[in-house]
């Protein structure tokens, strides 16, 4: 029998960004959510969320599961602990279990990315695989696995759990209920897909593959044994993306001409490829090997490159000339059936807000106005940022390598973050081929199991100042991606914790930490204030056209209007130049804008509650020890924490 959520719970469960615009209107990157067949959940850098495939009986097959007509596939996955005799947390865990060996095991990019030692968790490394293409039979299982999902949260007493499952548990819950409407029309399956600008798997798929990472000699193999797997990944993404267009919701020609311009450049590098020289490199200093063995290795893996890759790339390019000018789609997420609510309720997973659709447009109002004129104010009561801000000095910090700036970061961050043990890390270039279509920097998670060496890419195309370098690291590491990251390993949460991170949390944090940065960087308190204020306008502006074209309905012409009516603007190439964006990656750059102020609203209930006795390094520590989800949770465990911080305080 169904326990009602009351009974359950009374006592109470990387990528910085680019700019336009003066330099300052950015641009961002994604993480994901819930995207159980392809390796596109795994990585920051990707935007796969809730993308689920249809079947013609998808209303059939529905009602079959629940009525009991179809068999879920594994039926001793959701006996109750009543039925087994054991407490609700160890049933839980096991589930839990279950459940990320499930997800982590869908494809060899998801497995080697996410855990260094599979076999000390008892997982097996899947068959090399890119995983499967969103199709009439994963949709099946997606729903198969829903329902699942659902019984396992009705058998669990909510109060036998520990904190850190509650919270694991609120967020399946949520996401539950979210993938309910997301799964009910067949169509939603293709509102979005794996070919996109700045977040495409085209863009992505480079990177992920150079750094495959080998644990093990056998993920040599492995990996070379993937690369096989290419082009019928792509033939399967290709026809995936022709149904989308048949249906009338592939990109806009614009958009598509972005695809087409990065794919041409990437394919001008075949013998050369920086993929080949990296694995060449990488070879080199694997210990272990004979010279016979790097060479024999080094040979297989540039024929696999120029036969599988490089060809699986040029079938998608040819693709795009084909697609091109054929059902493509104009205008927003909202123009399309039922678009309204669909982007809506994407929006509400991928940020973690409950707030309406009403607050968020007053809230993405509102604030960018504030900004606005917090600018001109600063400008026009002094002189000297004024004459900074025309000569284009604004901003400026002593020169130094991205190193020099992350020890900075370290050093600073002190004073307003709980210490984390050290880490390795390694900040890196994007290749020269990459570089026009890329973030400006990103942070590729490490392992689960194995955290000690971290990623940092940078972006040289993407980096015009110190300052933006030095804002951009901490975005990405200290106390920004990295930092969070290895915070959240460190406090030893179930790996599914980590596995359903919540952008908004995760890039709310990132901006959150930003912020201090401008502080941290050298500049006076007066100069660190107009650059964040003049940062996150351009945010704003561009988040709110975000959510305007996708959520509200939004022309070009009311992109127009805005730029000309607080900007002045009136280039018709800035004006497409965000539109194109923000239709081509849909809920993307809103997700920043809102995980942000989420988090500030959190850090003001705090501070209104607690007055004087308010700590940010001790808000800034509960933010991390409960870990990415939803904002509607956090804030409910929040009040716990208030109450018991408080009594403390009393005591």
């Amino acid at each position: 029998m169904k326990q009602s959520k009351e009974s359950k719970k009374n006592l109470t469960i990387d990528i910085n960004q680019s700019e336009y615009l003066a330099k300052h209107c950015n641009k961002g990157s994604v993480a994901t959510f819930k995207t159980k067949k392809t390796f596109t959940i795994i990585i920051t850098l990707l935007l796969c969320l809730l993308l689920l495939s249809g079947c013609t009986s998808f209303y059939d097959t529905i009602r079959d599961i629940i009525t009991g007509n179809e068999t879920i596939h594994d039926p001793n996955f959701t006996r109750h602990p009543d039925e087994l005799g054991i407490p609700s947390d160890i049933w839980f865990d096991l589930k839990l279990d279950e459940i990320f060996e499930r997800w982590v095991t869908a494809d060899s990019i998801s497995t080697n990315f996410m855990l260094a030692n599979p076999e000390a968790m008892g997982i097996t490394k899947p068959k090399p695989t890119f995983g499967e293409v969103i199709n009439a039979d994963t949709i099946k299982r997606d729903i198969e696995e829903t329902i699942e999902i659902g019984i396992i949260l009705d058998g669990v007493i909510y109060d036998e759990l520990r904190d850190d499952q509650k919270v694991i548990y609120d967020i399946l819950e949520r996401s539950y209920k979210l993938s309910y409407f997301l799964e009910s029309e067949e169509d939603f399956f293709y509102y979005s897909g794996y070919i996109r600008p700045l977040t495409g798997l085209q863009v992505e798929l480079p990177i992920l593959l150079s750094e495959f990472k080998f644990h093990v000699k056998e993920d040599i193999e492995i990996y070379l044994e993937l690369l096989e797997d290419t082009i019928r990944y792509f033939d399967e993404i290709i026809e995936f993306e022709k149904e989308r267009v048949r249906r009338g919701f592939f990109l806009s020609n614009a958009n598509i001409d972005i695809v087409i311009e990065q794919l041409v450049s990437y394919l001008n590098n075949r013998e050369d490829n920086f993929i080949i020289q990296i694995f060449n490199d990488r070879i080199d200093e694997y210990e272990g090997l004979t010279s016979a063995e790097r060479e024999n290795l080094k040979e297989r893996h540039k024929e696999l490159v120029l036969e599988n890759v490089l060809i699986a790339f040029d079938n998608l390019l040819a693709a795009m000339y084909e697609i091109k000018n054929m059902n493509t789609r104009e205008g927003g997420l909202s123009l399309l059936p039922n678009g309204e609510e669909y982007a809506y309720t994407v929006l509400k997973a991928r940020a973690g807000t409950d707030k309406s659709i009403e607050e968020i447009d007053e809230l993405l109002g509102k604030e960018r106005a504030l900004a606005l004129a917090r600018v001109r104010r600063a400008l026009r009561t002094n002189e000297e940022l004024l004459n900074k801000y025309m000569n284009d000095t604004t901003g400026e910090i002593a020169d130094g390598t991205p190193e020099d700036y992350i020890r900075k970061l370290q050093e600073k961050m002190v004073v307003d973050f709980p210490p984390i043990s050290s880490v390795e890390h390694i900040v890196l270039e994007v290749h020269p081929s990459l570089q026009d279509f890329m973030s400006p920097a990103f942070f590729l998670k490490p392992p689960i199991d194995d955290f000690s060496s971290n990623v940092i890419y940078i972006n040289p195309a993407g980096i015009s100042s110190n300052i933006t370098l030095f804002t951009a690291l901490a975005h990405e590491s200290y106390p920004g991606h990295l930092y969070q990251m290895v915070y959240l390993r460190q406090q030893n949460k179930h790996p599914i914790h980590t596995y359903l991170a919540n952008m908004g949390y995760t890039e709310g944090w990132a901006m959150y930490a930003e912020e201090f940065s401008y502080h941290y960087s050298g500049l006076n308190k007066l100069e660190a204030e107009f650059m964040w204020d003049l940062r996150m306008y351009f945010l704003l502006l561009e988040s709110h056209a975000d959510f305007g074209v996708n959520v509200l309905g939004w022309s070009i012409s009311d992109i127009a209007r805005i730029l000309r009516e607080e900007l002045d603007v009136t280039d018709i190439e800035v004006t497409e130049d965000i539109y194109n964006r923000v239709t081509g990656v849909p809920l993307n750059t809103v997700v920043y804008s809102l995980g942000y102020y989420e988090m500030i609203e959190l850090r003001n209930i705090a501070s209104d509650r607690l007055v004087l006795d308010f700590d940010l390094m001790e808000f800034n520590r509960f933010i991390l020890d409960i870990g990415p989800a939803p904002y509607q949770i956090i804030s409910s465990h929040m009040d716990i924490w208030l109450e018991s911080y408080e009594y403390l305080e009393a005591s």
